[in-house]
């Protein structure tokens, strides 16, 4: 949070140069300063959006991280039933009394009953593993997408700042033509 905070105070001073600019009259020095400006609070946008694809990166993997977990837990009992049908059926097969007999395949075919429900929710699990990491792995795309459109957004705010200094129109105008580039970068993640 503190990043984003940082950000907008830097909007709010470009904001007020902007306000020392139409003071002074000059034309040139109200324009880019004020497109300072708005270039900040655009770098800021980016970086809030950059910041969300991030935060929900770790969101989808810690759920891939969970739901992993409840597929091995789920497998785990896909094995406990597999050996319990298996001790009852050895069992049923060593002469005993037929109730006894019985009672032991009722045992195995009631886990033999159970086994295919516990396989096909531990394949859910799996399932959605890889959905989660397949999320977010978008997200962190579009995070490193944002993060290239926030630089050339800052880019543009240095270079219009070094427009001012130098008093070179061709240098803002590149800057803003900068900006414009950003922001379409920042379309991209969204697109691709």
């Amino acid at each position: 949070m503190t990043d984003l905070t940082d950000m907008q105070n830097e909007a709010m001073e470009h904001a007020e140069h902007s306000r020392h600019a139409a003071e002074s009259g000059d034309p040139m020095t109200l324009q880019v300063t004020l497109s300072i400006a708005v270039m900040a609070v655009i770098a800021a946008f980016i970086g809030a959006l950059g910041e969300t694809e991030a935060s929900h990166t770790f969101v989808e993997k810690n759920d891939a991280v969970l739901s992993q977990a409840k597929a091995s837990d789920t497998w785990g009992a896909y094995q406990a039933e597999s050996i319990k049908r298996h001790i009852y059926d050895v069992g049923s097969a060593m002469s005993a009394p037929p109730d006894v007999v019985a009672r032991l395949k009722g045992e195995a075919d009631k886990y033999a009953k159970e086994q295919p429900d516990t396989q096909a929710q531990a394949r859910q699990f799996e399932a959605q593993v890889v959905a989660y990491n397949e999320k977010a792995e978008t997200h962190f795309a579009r995070h490193h997408i944002l993060t290239i459109a926030e630089g050339i957004v800052h880019v543009a705010v240095a270079g219009a700042s070094i427009a001012l200094l130098a008093r070179r129109r061709s240098i803002w105008l590149t800057a803003l033509a900068l900006t414009a580039i950003g922001m379409i970068v920042a379309g991209v993640a969204y697109i691709a």
